[in-house]
């Protein structure tokens, strides 16, 4: 079994992409802070799960399979990632996280396949209870049409 372990924990070692959907795309608020002038390729990408637009004025990626656009943001560094942890209020060692990081196969503009850590929503009822369902799972397109 630690072998298993150990392979895994390489794999995610060579992880060096992230999906996002919402607040750190291009052009928005968390991009500017946290990504430009620190990654040297974003690539148009989707994947899949439900979007809702919660009322703090970020989204929120629940498992579903509706498709979810988004970006793929590369590379990204351990110290990168921690920053990324912190922001989306994810702790590893903890049970209480507002959004969970895991790895997942993202399919970009091209029909490549890459691997990506993405942020979950972890409290679904709350999303579903207080967040606006974004339909077409684009969360750039939504908030073009609420300005």
């Amino acid at each position: 079994m630690a072998s298993n372990n150990n392979e895994l924990m390489n794999c995610e070692a060579r992880i060096d992409k992230v999906f996002v959907y919402g607040t750190l795309m291009k052009d928005f608020q968390y991009y500017k802070i946290y990504l430009e002038g620190r990654i040297k390729h974003i690539t148009p990408g989707r994947t899949y799960g439900l979007l809702y637009h919660l009322p703090e004025g970020y989204p929120a990626l629940l498992p579903g399979n509706e498709i979810i656009e988004g970006e793929v943001m590369e590379p990204v560094d351990e110290d990168l990632l921690k920053a990324l942890d912190m922001l989306e209020d994810y702790d590893e060692s903890s049970s209480n996280n507002l959004y969970v990081r895991e790895m997942r196969t993202i399919t970009t503009e091209d029909g490549q396949e890459v691997n990506c850590w993405i942020y979950i929503f972890a409290d679904e009822r709350y999303a579903k209870e207080n967040g606006i369902y974004v339909p077409n799972g684009n969360w750039r397109k939504f908030m073009e049409r609420r300005e």
